[in-house]
């Protein structure tokens, strides 16, 4: 199974380089709006998305079984080919144990180029973990996405435990996970105590007081009109987030009646969960550094020398592979 895993793996990775090879021959072409795909679509309406009246699902997914207690919505982007390949290869392989409590999912808006598009058809049909949104996917949009992520879990996946919503360029420790979802035992130690926690859960990383930046040449420049204050709330590091139901339902419907705010882990984590009187929950603790996380790929460590969930983002993909040799549930 493992083989025809790689072989398939394979063949994908081949067509995807061809596609992208194309997309960047057509980047002096003019742009085409994508309509949603029909074999994807719900045959339901979907409600708009914060002020976004004509929203809907591209590719859209089945709603979650009861066997899942976890899912794992991933931010990412549609070029993101090679990310979403080694998280399947990794700790993202979860999703295709048998009656697996985790499920994961990759998240994201649409594309303007019509053959980066239809590489994202191919890609669903091939591993079906896609969900795509008719919002454009860029920094300026990246609340839609967020939104749309609260938005399904609430909608069609209320019924899990936890939604773990992380970004592209990130570790899981998804037996953690696993071991707190089905049948926990009491918990021994804080990170168990945390993810044992089934209401007003939002556990993620602080970020106190951030200045405001005013410099226009920054990415994160925000003005004055769209932000009068001198420094954000208290908000989460939007690498890593966990939510329990309740939280995800108060958030999406504080930010269904807001303004828009393009700097996500502000606007959501920040001013809606301050509006719905959240309290925020530091992981800090629980993220692997980058000294420990190479101690114990090398083995100068012992595996359960680090109580972790997660690690930081930007990790390398031969780190990411490195760490889940070490890590993977099957070890244990």
């Amino acid at each position: 199974m493992v083989r025809s895993r790689i072989v398939i793996a394979f063949v994908v990775f081949i067509n995807l380089c061809l596609l992208i090879h194309l997309i960047s021959n057509q980047q002096n072409h003019t742009p085409k709006t994508i309509e949603p795909q029909r074999e994807f679509k719900t045959e339901r309406k979907e409600d708009p998305l914060m002020d976004f009246a004509n929203f809907s699902y591209i590719i859209e997914q089945p709603p979650c079984q009861m066997e899942t207690k976890g899912l794992i919505l991933i931010h990412s982007a549609p070029k993101n080919f090679e990310k979403r390949a080694v998280i399947r290869e990794t700790w993202g392989g979860v999703n295709s144990i048998e009656q697996s409590p985790l499920r994961i999912m990759f998240a994201f808006g649409k594309s303007e180029n019509i053959i980066l598009q239809s590489s994202l058809i191919l890609e669903q049909s091939l591993f079906g973990d896609l969900l795509q949104g008719n919002f454009i996917d860029s920094y300026d949009n990246v609340t839609y996405k967020h939104v749309m992520v609260l938005k399904w879990f609430n909608t069609y996946c209320d019924s899990a435990k936890l939604l773990i919503k992380v970004d592209d360029d990130v570790f899981i420790n998804t037996g953690k996970l696993i071991e707190n979802l089905v049948d926990p035992k009491p918990p021994t130690n804080e990170l168990d105590t945390f993810l044992q926690k089934r209401e007003s859960l939002l556990f993620c990383g602080l970020n106190r007081r951030n200045p405001v930046i005013r410099n226009p040449n920054s990415k994160w420049y925000v003005s004055i009109e769209e932000y009068p204050d001198d420094y954000y709330p208290e908000c989460c590091a939007g690498f890593a987030i966990i939510y329990s139901p309740d939280t995800v339902k108060r958030l999406y419907e504080e930010a269904q009646k807001a303004s828009y705010f393009r700097i996500d882990d502000v606007y959501i984590t920040g001013t809606m969960s301050k509006r719905a009187n959240i309290t925020i929950t530091n992981l800090s603790p629980f993220v692997i550094t980058e000294s420990q996380r190479n101690a114990l790929v090398k083995g100068e460590i012992s595996e359960n020398s680090i109580d972790f969930l997660v690690s930081f983002h930007n990790i390398k993909i031969n780190e990411m592979k490195s760490l889940w040799a070490v890590k993977r549930p099957e070890k244990d």
